[in-house]
């Protein structure tokens, strides 16, 4: 799979510079970008498991005893 994660990137922080640049510092938008950077990152990384149509979500058991 092609890592689409800079160009991803690239593109939500365009958007985000689009609609509150003119409200941000240099500073504030170098952040940003290094959030946005991190997000599209890992969101490539949940986009790379692959599930197969039956796999169910993890559950955790937690017993209940009435006044425990």
């Amino acid at each position: 799979m092609v890592d689409e994660s800079p160009k991803e990137a690239r593109f939500l922080f365009e958007m985000v510079r689009d609609r509150y640049g003119d409200r941000l510092s240099a500073e504030e938008l170098e952040e940003v970008r290094k959030g946005v950077e991190g997000i599209a990152k890992a969101a490539e990384a949940l986009r790379s498991v692959k599930l197969g149509n039956g796999t169910e979500p993890f559950s955790i058991f937690k017993p209940y005893r009435k006044g425990a």
